[in-house]
């Protein structure tokens, strides 16, 4: 195939991202449905990442991949108005995602076991209000990614505003990556 494209074309890198979280999502789900998972994971932020993962990995990542590559032929355009505005949003929206939604693995986790912790008398150990203090790191992080996220779209925003206006950004092609010379096999 022309899997080298995956180096030279944001576009076709983005539908492929969208994939692999299709992917992750689809295996994610029935292993969240297993008795002994769902028991931790119900009502947490788990389930949160989980969603957000799907939606914004998959629908979200499938979504701008084709609009990016369905606005320059709908409009008549050569081109889109910039790649390397493409790139951005790419890197920004993948490293979003991935921040938002292990960040929400990972409290949801937290989560479920504070509220599954009780005493020797067979009270919760943590009240309600400190599992909600508990998340309030996890959430500054979540506002982090979901920050990276939305910057990568209002990127292609104004991508896709420009291409549509007819203007052409001049840029130099992205560089490829150097090529690396295998090392040498045997001793000196």
């Amino acid at each position: 195939g022309a899997w080298d494209k995956l180096r030279t074309d944001p576009i076709i890198r983005m539908m492929v991202m969208a994939v692999a979280f299709y992917g992750m999502s689809t295996f994610e789900g029935p292993i969240m449905a297993i008795r002994a998972v769902n028991s931790l994971s119900h009502y947490t932020d788990w389930t949160i990442g989980h969603v957000h993962s799907g939606a914004l990995g998959w629908v979200g990542m499938i979504s701008f991949g084709a609009i990016y590559y369905m606005v320059p032929k709908l409009w008549n355009r050569h081109r889109l108005y910039s790649l390397r505005l493409v790139t951005w949003h790419f890197w920004l929206a993948t490293l979003g995602i991935v921040v938002y939604a292990s960040v929400m693995w990972v409290s949801g986790i937290m989560q479920g076991l504070m509220w599954r912790e009780y005493d020797q008398q067979g009270f919760l150990v943590y009240s309600f209000a400190e599992t909600v203090a508990a998340m309030h790191p996890y959430y500054v992080m979540r506002a982090i990614g979901g920050a990276m996220y939305l910057s990568g779209a209002l990127i292609m925003a104004w991508n896709i505003t420009m291409t549509i206006l007819g203007h052409q950004r001049e840029e130099e092609p992205m560089p490829s990556p150097v090529a690396i010379r295998p090392a040498r096999s045997g001793a000196r």
